[in-house]
């Protein structure tokens, strides 16, 4: 993952609400998953194993996202551990055909929980982030981020 893709992942984290949240998780997945496989395609083996392995790790946080307190959860376990199941499969056999069955089953578990985030009024999880406007500045061959609040510096989780 480039440092772009980080810097994209890490604003959209702090605007994020519960779900949006796991959707960041997701996409985070199958960006892994595409690096994976473009790695594959140009013959780097170490590239292939390395996303994969970081795809894995961002599935066991969303196995530890879980909330087993009702049974949809127990169904979630179940899909993420068998995604898991077919990663290691992946890296262990140097296939990439088989992060195809991943890839759908992320998607169609991206599309529910992206469908929940629209409908989820509660707000973003961070509380004290400062808001970023991009494009209200700019110059020639350059644009610049502007903060709403940009003497506040206690910004980030308040404890």
């Amino acid at each position: 993952m480039n440092r772009d893709k980080i810097k994209t992942f890490t604003l959209r984290v702090t605007e994020a609400n519960s779900c949006d949240l796991i959707v960041i998780l997701y996409d985070i997945v199958l960006s892994d998953i595409d690096d994976a496989k473009k790695a594959h395609a140009a013959g780097d083996t170490d590239g292939f194993a390395k996303n994969i392995h970081h795809a894995t790790r961002f599935m066991s946080e969303l196995i530890g996202c879980l909330n087993f307190s009702g049974g949809l959860a127990f169904d979630l376990m179940s899909l993420y551990s068998y995604c898991n199941k077919r990663l290691s499969s992946a890296v262990a056999s140097n296939r990439p055909d088989h992060l195809d069955i991943v890839t759908d089953v992320i998607m169609k578990l991206r599309s529910s929980f992206k469908t929940l985030a629209e409908q989820d009024t509660t707000g973003p999880m961070m509380k004290n982030a400062q808001s970023v406007w991009a494009g209200l500045t700019y110059g020639k061959g350059c644009l610049n981020e502007t903060y709403v609040n940009a003497a506040d510096y206690n910004r980030g989780f308040r404890a």
